[in-house]
């Protein structure tokens, strides 16, 4: 025992070697002094900071421009004014000139009155800035050889945990936002008492700031109480009460700066914006951002941030699509006061989903999705009825197979090919599809309710929780996303029915052409079930084109009435006229019907997340993503308008769309 006492007694202890330098500590008054006798008298707070920062952020400048200053070799020599702190001058300079052009000040900041700035030449202007650094990194303690040293000692990246700002996360609300009349303009006044003040982290973007307070504020006449992130009422029976908010509500702030992401940790919007960015974008899980961020923010660093969870970056997700939500329609989201996250989807989905109906889209036209009526073809080519444009150009169309189903279809009411809305003069086209995933739920026949705990989705070794068929997507043909819903058993023409009279419940709001892979079954089940008057007066149900070309040989329905762009002109709004480089025109599909198709393979790449989800999760979340990417389609959709009118105008009937699409970075072929 001895023995391995003396053993380990010899051995050199081991120390941290520290990967950054203090932040410089020198009297202020000694760096004041030196500005002043060097620098104009007028010179401004943020030109001081901005040369500091420079230095001090520049580490290996510093460096480079200490080992020219100090030979070592019998052929070196010093030199003070070198290209290294010359470049770092100019730089500094170059910088500091766009600032002061921007605020029409005089660039005389950095020069005094012995200067004499107007009799030198740029490069003597840069040479005495170069001095005045190289004394300013000595007065700072920035020199590797330590003044009088003659062994130089690399200076690290420098510290700013010393200089980081105390954090206080209040409302930023300054008046009671209360309808009663003695709280209208009533300031908001402290709630937190001094020794109460909870200290918490907070994540401003990628930096991690610990020990921030809260503090929260308080209308002294309703008793409301103001956090950052949103406003509490209380139950008191003397206060008087919002009649817009129950007793014990939580009213969302769609403005807040900070949101609650944890029991003890904040985020700025930021870092919550670049969550939801990344599970729109890279398809990434909470799991996935939760690792990536601990990994790269944690593991390894000086100062060790504390890790996040995913519970905590999964809270971020809900707490930022909320509130984008809510500013784009205009409202806030209501909630009782202290429920879970879960509850929090639900409500979100209750108040702000609209069942499905992305109520932004509605309204949306573009000339990818909307084209002028045109009664009359602008040519007519000879072809069969059934022949498609860019299929049976040069080929010959196979025949009808008949059958005792298409005897019976033969007879129904042979209404002309094309149809037009009397009330809206536009011609308007909406792609339908669905996408096999969804969440679980109850197993009982005929019943489509939420489980109470699916997570590991076998129950006593008998049998799986069933899930929800598919999701059904609307949108249209430029890809903004219109509606979406779930469908529990099948993609049936019954449910697909009832979807499209939720979403258009009048004559007046249906569009003039519906594109459905199944729209010969839809329109059999609107036929037999005697709906068909409904909707032959504004609509038409047509098949896409890969579909159309298997349908049309066995199935007379869809030969007749669902021909996506019939080649010989009998649907003049489904096909637009193109020119070849000769001259000669020829007719082009209209619209893309597989807009549903690339948005569901978009959607896809979320399949395995979402369906892990309970119903509540799975909802919000659907509908969360779709909602952003309408946002951001309709954005691409408007910035493509402008340069369009900016440039050469787009040739009569032709939509200007490539023959590829681009859906989150990825191009996707147009098929139709």
């Amino acid at each position: 025992v001895w023995t391995l006492y003396l053993l380990f007694a010899f051995i050199p202890p081991v120390k941290a070697v520290p990967t950054k330098d203090l932040f410089p500590d020198i009297p202020f008054k000694l760096f004041s002094s030196f500005v002043q006798n060097n620098f104009s008298s007028e010179i401004t707070l943020a030109t001081v900071l901005t040369i500091l920062f420079s230095l001090t952020n520049n580490v290996d400048i510093l460096n480079l421009h200490a080992r020219a200053k100090n030979p070592r070799l019998q052929d070196e020599y010093s030199v003070p004014v070198n290209g290294w702190i010359r470049a770092l001058s100019t730089a500094i300079k170059a910088h500091l000139d766009a600032k002061i052009g921007l605020r029409n000040m005089e660039d005389t900041q950095l020069f005094n009155a012995s200067d004499n700035q107007q009799h030198l030449s740029s490069s003597m202007q840069i040479s005495n800035i170069s001095r005045k650094l190289d004394e300013m990194i000595t007065i700072l303690d920035l020199d590797p050889y330590k003044r009088n040293s003659s062994t130089m000692q690399l200076l690290k990246p420098i510290s700013t945990s010393e200089i980081e700002p105390v954090l206080l996360i209040c409302p930023a609300r300054l008046t009671c936002s209360t309808h009663h009349k003695n709280c209208i303009g009533r300031a908001i006044h402290v709630l937190t008492r001094e020794r109460d003040r909870t200290q918490v982290t907070l994540l401003k973007g990628i930096k991690l700031y610990e020990n921030a307070s809260i503090v929260a504020g308080s209308c002294t006449n309703c008793k409301a109480i103001y956090y950052a992130d949103h406003k509490s009422v209380t139950a008191s029976s003397d206060a008087p009460r919002d009649p817009q908010l129950s007793p014990k509500d939580k009213l969302f702030y769609n403005n807040a700066k900070y949101v609650k992401i944890g029991q003890s940790i904040w985020a700025d919007r930021t870092f919550t914006n670049m969550i939801v960015n990344s599970v729109y974008h890279f398809h990434a899980s909470t799991a996935a951002y939760t690792e990536f961020w601990n990994y790269t923010f944690s593991n390894g660093a000086e100062n060790i941030y504390s890790p996040i969870s995913r519970w905590q970056v999964w809270k971020a997700f809900i707490e930022e699509t909320v509130r984008q939500i809510s500013v784009s329609m205009n409202t806030f989201l209501q909630v009782p006061d202290n429920i879970s996250t879960e509850a929090v989807t639900k409500e979100a989905y209750e108040q702000l989903g609209q069942n499905g109906l992305i109520g932004q889209s509605l309204d949306h036209s573009c000339n990818e999705c909307t084209h002028p009526y045109k009664a009359t073809a602008d040519f007519i080519t000879p072809a069969d009825d059934a022949a498609v444009v860019g299929i049976d150009e040069n080929r010959a169309v196979p025949p009808l197979q008949q059958n005792a189903e298409n005897t019976e279809l033969q007879n129904i009411d042979n209404n002309t090919m094309e149809t037009g809305n009397s009330v809206e003069p536009d011609v308007k086209m909406v792609v339908i599809d669905g996408i096999v995933m969804g969440p679980t739920h109850c197993a009982y026949e005929d019943c489509s309710v939420k489980l109470a705990n699916a997570r590991t989705g076998v129950f006593y070794n008998y049998f799986v929780a069933p899930r929800f068929y598919c999701v059904e997507t609307l949108c249209a043909p430029c890809g903004v996303v219109i509606a979406w819903t779930k469908f529990a058993k099948s993609e049936g023409a019954s449910q697909i029915m009832d979807f499209l009279e939720d979403i258009y419940p009048t004559p007046e709001s249906r569009p003039s052409y519906v594109c459905i892979d199944k729209a010969c079954v839809v329109l059999k089940h609107l036929i037999r079930s005697r709906n068909w008057n409904m909707w032959k007066a504004t609509t038409r149900f047509i098949v896409d084109s890969y579909h159309y070309i298997n349908h049309r040989v066995g199935d007379y329905l869809c030969r007749t009435y669902c021909n996506p762009s019939p080649l010989n002109g009998s649907a003049p709004n489904l096909v637009v006229v193109e020119r070849e480089i000769n001259g000669n025109p020829h007719y082009k599909r209209a619209f893309n019907t597989q807009a549903c198709e690339q948005l569901n393979a978009w959607l896809g790449g979320f399949q395995g997340i979402l369906n892990r989800m309970s119903v509540d999760n799975f909802n919000w979340t659907t509908h969360a993503l779709l909602y952003i990417h309408t946002q951001r389609v309709i954005q691409k959709q408007n910035k493509k308008n402008n340069q369009i009118q900016n440039e050469q105008p787009v040739q009569m009937g032709q939509p200007p769309y490539d023959d590829e699409v681009e859906i989150d970075g990825i191009e996707i072929d147009r098929v139709d």
